[in-house]
């Protein structure tokens, strides 16, 4: 008998506040870069040394999802996409929706030369402003067993503010914990219950919204 497999998510979401992080670093030669061209968008990737799957990267355009590149002195040193509505889990199916003005960051990628420089608390510092100038919240999702990434998230000023765990059987059936106390309301997918079964109209929906 072949053998479903199972899997356990463990995800720790996390915050930063306006003025969070090392805050003499804020700005300090960096330049933000807003793409909507697939091809240009593929470029940047490249250019750190990522690569990024062609649907995904449509996935996340028609999902409203914006992507970003950072330079320093004309020099692509990151990249990251920015979710500006909320973030859906797809490992938890929930969406988790955020305010106006906030953002979600996304797969940031630094290119290897720039690790370890201080970098990410930059890239932070400029999403908390990217809508207007106004330092706003920033939200992320790292996997708990990612520690290097949970520590930078860290040194970046973000703090755990939940800890959400499923398991998944062969992608469709999931045991979730608790939906955390959020801001704003949850409504997709069933948030209340503690099990979800991806079928019919509920994997539909799920296929919509992964980014």
């Amino acid at each position: 008998m072949r053998s479903l497999p199972v899997h356990l998510h463990d995800v720790a979401i996390l915050l930063r506040d306006p003025g969070s992080g090392d805050l003499s670093r804020i700005g300090v030669g960096l330049e933000v870069q807003s793409l909507d061209d697939e091809g240009a968008i593929q470029t940047a990737h490249d250019s750190v040394g990522h690569r990024i799957p062609e649907l995904r990267m449509q996935r996340r355009l028609r999902n409203g999802l914006r992507f970003l590149r950072f330079d320093v002195g004309g020099v692509p040193v990151a990249t990251t996409w920015a979710a500006g509505t909320g973030r859906y889990i797809d490992e938890i199916s929930w969406l988790l929706p955020i305010g106006p003005g906030e953002w979600w960051v996304r797969d940031l990628f630094i290119a290897p030369g720039w690790r370890g420089k201080g970098l990410f608390n930059d890239i932070a510092a400029a999403l908390s402003r990217l809508s207007d100038g106004t330092a706003r919240r920033v939200w992320s999702d790292v996997d708990l067993v990612n520690v290097q990434s949970m520590r930078s998230h860290e040194k970046a000023g973000f703090r755990v503010i939940a800890r959400v765990r499923a398991l998944d059987l062969n992608g469709r059936f999931r045991v979730r914990s608790a939906l955390p106390p959020w801001p704003l309301p949850v409504t997709e997918i069933d948030p209340a219950s503690r099990w979800i079964w991806l079928r019919g109209q509920r994997l539909h929906r799920h296929q919509e919204l992964l980014a």
